[in-house]
């Protein structure tokens, strides 16, 4: 029985050590601010999408025009998002009845259609400088 007890043990005890190892690639810490039409965006979303299915995806927020993350080395699509309360168009109504709501302001360009690309080999500075024209 305590042979049994020191195998099951042991056992765990080494499952645990290999799950303290690194999970994954290095990462490269990205930081940077964000505008538009030379404004700071107060609050949003970077998403950043790998070129490389198996590295994940990896979103952050905005705040006050700054933004922060950890990547793994390679190439990413990037899409900013960003909302502000704005009158919604004639006919159309929140869930409750409301005029306004918030609503995406940045064009398509940066976000659902976005032409935008990082390429990360290191820790860096990556500003977006996004404008309307």
């Amino acid at each position: 029985m305590r042979c049994t007890f020191n195998l099951i043990f042991g056992s765990v005890v080494l499952l645990g050590m290999l799950g303290c190892g690194s999970s994954g690639p290095p990462t490269h810490e990205i930081k940077g601010k964000v505008t538009f039409d030379g404004e700071t965006i107060k609050e949003g979303v970077v998403f950043f999408e790998s070129s490389d299915p198996k590295t994940p995806k990896v979103n952050t927020s905005i705040s006050d025009g700054v933004y922060k993350a950890e990547l793994p080395a390679g190439k990413y699509a990037v899409r900013i998002t960003a909302m502000k309360m704005a009158k919604y168009p004639p006919g159309k109504v929140g869930a409750s009845g409301e005029k306004e709501g918030p609503q995406q302001f940045l064009p398509p360009k940066f976000n659902e259609k976005s032409t935008l690309t990082a390429d990360i080999s290191g820790p860096r500075e990556l500003d977006f400088a996004l404008t309307s024209k």
